[in-house]
C-alpha cells in the first residue's frame, strides 16, 4: 500500500470553509472542536462502571486476523451478553475481540448521556437531536479494530477517550480493495437470527471490503499493493469528518470511547 500522508487538520474550521473545501470531497480532522463537552472530563471506563455497572450490554466480535472477511464475521453474528461492570473489568485482559460496537440502543435508552455532549454543538442541533438521526456509541479495548468499509452517508466521529488510528482510502481506490459481495446478506435464514434493523442497515447503508489495511495480506489481495491511503490519529476532543464513499478502518491504540453520528447539515458549525 502506498502512503499518501495524514489527512488535513483544521482547528479553525468554519461552516463556510467546511462546505467549500471538504463536504463530499475529502476527510478532515478538527482538533479540540468538542473539548468543551462535559463528556471529555466525565466519560471513562470507570464512569461507565460506576454509573451503569449493572446495565446489560451486548458485545460483538471482529477478529482482524481471521481469513473470514469483515462482512462474513458480521453474518456469523458472534455476540456476547454481559454487564457494563464486567466488561470494564475485562478491558485490561483478553477481550477475545469482543467490544461494544456501534451501540445505538445505549444512547437511545439513556438520553441523559446526551446532556454530556452539549446537544452535539457546534455540529448538531440547538436542542436534543431528532430521533431519526443516526448516532452510536463505541467503547473498545486497545487494539480493537473495525474492518474496512464505507458508510453510505456523510459521517462524523466524535472522539472522547483514548486514541484511535484511522486509515482512509478515496472512492477511486475501490477497484483495489476487494469489495465484498452484498448478496451474502440475502442468504436464506439470515432474517431468523439477525435483528431485522441491523440486517436492513448492512444491506442498504454499508459497503464492505475483504482486506485488513492495518495488516495487509498481499498474497491473497495482490492489487492492494497499488492502493493509496491516508491516515490520522485522533485524540480526545477531536472530530473526524468522513465523506460518503470513502473507505475507512479504525483501530483503538488504547481503550477508547467515541460517538459516530450522521452529519446534521443545517446547523453544522453554526454559532
Amino acid at each position: 500500500m502506498r502512503y499518501a500522508g495524514t489527512i488535513e487538520r483544521a482547528p479553525a474550521m468554519t461552516h463556510e470553509h467546511f462546505y467549500d473545501a471538504f463536504f463530499q470531497k475529502r476527510p478532515v480532522a478538527m482538533p479540540q472542536k468538542i473539548s468543551h463537552w462535559p463528556a471529555l472530563t466525565q466519560w471513562s471506563p470507570e464512569f461507565f462502571k460506576r454509573s451503569y455497572g449493572d446495565l446489560p450490554v451486548w458485545l460483538s466480535r471482529y477478529d482482524p486476523h481471521s481469513e473470514r472477511s469483515y462482512l462474513d464475521q458480521h453474518i456469523e453474528y458472534a455476540s456476547r451478553k454481559t454487564t457494563m461492570a464486567d466488561y470494564v473489568d475485562a478491558l485490561s485482559g483478553d477481550h477475545g475481540f469482543f467490544s461494544i460496537r456501534e451501540s445505538i440502543g445505549m444512547l437511545q435508552s439513556h438520553p441523559e448521556l446526551l446532556e454530556h455532549v452539549d446537544g452535539f454543538r457546534p455540529f448538531g442541533c440547538s436542542s436534543e437531536p431528532p430521533a431519526s438521526q443516526y448516532m452510536a456509541l463505541w467503547f473498545s479495548p486497545g487494539h480493537d479494530t473495525t474492518g474496512m468499509h464505507i458508510d453510505v452517508a456523510e459521517g462524523l466521529l466524535f472522539h472522547i477517550y483514548g486514541h484511535k488510528r484511522v486509515i482512509l482510502l478515496a472512492p477511486d481506490q475501490t477497484g483495489l480493495v476487494y469489495e465484498d459481495d452484498l448478496n451474502k446478506l440475502y442468504a436464506r435464514g439470515l432474517e431468523d437470527r439477525i435483528d431485522p434493523e441491523d440486517l436492513e442497515m448492512w444491506r442498504n447503508f454499508v459497503r464492505w471490503s475483504k482486506v485488513n489495511p492495518f495488516e495487509p495480506d498481499f498474497e491473497r489481495f495482490p492489487a492492494l499493493r497499488e492502493a493509496t491511503y491516508f491516515d490520522v490519529v485522533i485524540n480526545p476532543g477531536d472530530v473526524l469528518y468522513i465523506p460518503l464513499g470513502w473507505w475507512h478502518a479504525v483501530r483503538s491504540l488504547d481503550t477508547t470511547i467515541s460517538i459516530s453520528k450522521s452529519l446534521f447539515k443545517d446547523e453544522f458549525l453554526r454559532a
